[in-house]
Parts: structure tokens; C-alpha cells; sequence
């Protein structure tokens, strides 16, 4: 099966062989066939940077596996997410938990448990694409937002609705970025609640570093910079099917990405060896410049890796103590 992502550099590309091949037979002229070649080689060395800059998950990792918690696959139109979930014996405050970039509900599935234990009901998603949920042919964070808002509005079949008494959202990475969308969503909820607060662990806060990034491993010449970038942001909302949508980078930051207006915990670790301290530091200054500061606790914590932290009893004593400021 192709890979929709070089749809449109094959397109191009058969069309520079479709002219070089007129030419051969002497059915267009030298000069005319040139331009064109030029044109649609042009357009296709474009479309293949733009195909390579939606990257891929990659091989999946395993699901959470522990005595207790319970697996679904939660449908929105013919995929699924898959999801894990602990259900307390009564009346709880739910808490949704997602992973980050090619992880799985396992990575988090220590810090659920925590939660469970405290009492807690606990649903941990794994996005499109990761763990055993469906693969998302073209993946975007923004088309995983829209699954997890979809499946999260009817989770009747894992949780009742009377033994939910409040929500609470908590994202890992790129879980977080996702997250700050979601929740700025009025009509995100889960089993007909709002979320209460949001958590953030080393968060993903804008896009315009992993596209530089990106766009500095593909070597991208400088001078194509412009088109490239628009390109890229017209096959996005080609991709979400809502042309128009964004005409920017900037609207893939803080704060124009999504602005949760409710408590915020931020544990961000120190230093962040995947995506650096800009992120956490976007996070700080978009709060404080919306005059909102008294809504965001954050921590900065040395002892705090940004993957493979399952167990930090330090992280936990920072929720548990923000927890129950919250209560």
C-alpha cells in the first residue's frame, strides 16, 4: 500500500517521467518540455519534504498488563483507541492519562497505578497508531486530539456515570500537547465532565522547534523555507479535512495551539534531554503574560528524566501535595 504521505511527490514525479517521455518521442519541443520538467520536479522535491516532516510512530510498544486493570478498544468511526483501564469499587474522581511519542500505555502505567491506589479510577489511552490501537494512515497530533475527544465522550462501557464525580486530565510529552488542546475544548468531557485540572509531565508545548529539527535533519535549503513551510501547513488541514483551518506555525504554539483556563501542574525534568527547556518555558511565560500565573504550578526537578521515569517518588509527592490543594 502507498504511504499517503508521497502521494503527491509520486504525483509530481510521474509527471516530470510523463513529460521527459514526450519529449523522447518528439511530441513536445526542447525548450517548452525543460520548463515543465523544471516545474514539476520543483514541486516534487517540495512534496517529498513535506511527506518526510509527518513522521511516523514506528514500531509499536506493549500494552499495560497488571491484576486489576481491564483492556478496551474504544471506537470513533471504523478505527480504535485502545485504552486500560482500573475501576475503583464505588464513587471516585476520574483521571485520563495519555503517553507520549512512541510509547505505550505501559510507559505510564506506573504512575496510573499510583493513582489507583490513592482511589482513583484510571483510563489510560494510547494514541493512533501506538500500543494496540488502530494505525492512523496519515498520524497527526491534531486527528489523535479528535479521537480521544470522540471515545471520551462515551466510556459508559468501562465506567458508570454515577461512580464518576469529577475528571482530571494528565499528559506525558507530546500527551501534553495534545492535552492543552483538548481541555481549552469546552466540549471535551469525560462521561459528562468538564476536566477539573490538567497535569503535565516534560511537556510538548509548541511545534516550531520539532519542525526546525526536522526540517535541519532533511537539510531543507533556505531559500525553500517559505513555500515549504506553507505546503506543509496546507497538507495538515488537507489531512484534518478542514481547509483553512491554520495558516501558521505560530498557531502550533502556545498559546494559540490551546490555552487550558484551569489549574495547572507542571513537573518538568531538569534538563529535559529530549525536548530541551524552551518548551516548559513557553508554558511559564504564555501563563504569566495572560495574567493567569496564579493558575500554573510548576517544578523544574533534577532527579526527573524525560523518558523511562516510571517510578519518581519525589514527581509523586509534588502531585500529591498539589492534589490536595486542588481537594
Amino acid at each position: 500500500m502507498v504511504d499517503k504521505r508521497f502521494s503527491l511527490p509520486y504525483a509530481w514525479l510521474a509527471a516530470t517521467l510523463a513529460l521527459i517521455g514526450a519529449y523522447w518521442f518528439h511530441t513536445l519541443p526542447a525548450s517548452f518540455t525543460a520548463a515543465l520538467v523544471l516545474c514539476c520536479g520543483y514541486n516534487a522535491l517540495i512534496e517529498l519534504y513535506v511527506g518526510m516532516s509527518f513522521l511516523t510512530p514506528g514500531k509499536k510498544k506493549p500494552s499495560y498488563e497488571a491484576e486489576g486493570w481491564t483492556h478496551h478498544d474504544l471506537a470513533y468511526g471504523a478505527d480504535s483507541l485502545h485504552a486500560v483501564a482500573f475501576k475503583q469499587a464505588g464513587p471516585a474522581p476520574l483521571l485520563i492519562l495519555v503517553h507520549g511519542w512512541r510509547s505505550s500505555s505501559r510507559s505510564v502505567g506506573d504512575r496510573g497505578a499510583w493513582f489507583a491506589q490513592r482511589g482513583w479510577h484510571v483510563l489510560l489511552i494510547e494514541l493512533p497508531s501506538h500500543g494496540a490501537s488502530t494505525d492512523m494512515k496519515f498520524w497527526t497530533a491534531y486527528k489523535s486530539m479528535q479521537a480521544i475527544k470522540t471515545v471520551c465522550s462515551d466510556l459508559d462501557a468501562i465506567f458508570s456515570k454515577e461512580d464518576v464525580t469529577k475528571a482530571s486530565y494528565y499528559g506525558h510529552s507530546i500527551g501534553c500537547f495534545i492535552g492543552l488542546r483538548l481541555v481549552a475544548d469546552r466540549e471535551f468531557v469525560a462521561l459528562d465532565h468538564s476536566m477539573s485540572n490538567i497535569i503535565l509531565e516534560s511537556p510538548m508545548t509548541m511545534y516550531s522547534p520539532i519542525l526546525n529539527e526536522i526540517a535541519l535533519k532533511l537539510r531543507i535549503p533556505s531559500f525553500l523555507m517559505g513555500v515549504y513551510r506553507q505546503r506543509l501547513i496546507r497538507r495538515f488541514n488537507a489531512s484534518i479535512g478542514q481547509k483553512g483551518l491554520f495558516s501558521s506555525i505560530d498557531e502550533f504554539d502556545l498559546p494559540l495551539w490551546g490555552f487550558p483556563n484551569l489549574p495547572t501542574l507542571c513537573i518538568q525534568a531538569d534538563p529535559d534531554n529530549r525536548l530541551g527547556m524552551g518548551h516548559y518555558e513557553l508554558l511559564t511565560t504564555s501563563y504569566a503574560d495572560s495574567g493567569q500565573s496564579d493558575l500554573l504550578t510548576s517544578h523544574r526537578l533534577p532527579g526527573l528524566t524525560h523518558a523511562g521515569a516510571k517510578v519518581n517518588e519525589e514527581r509523586n509527592q509534588l502531585i500529591a501535595d498539589w492534589l490536595d490543594v486542588q481537594s
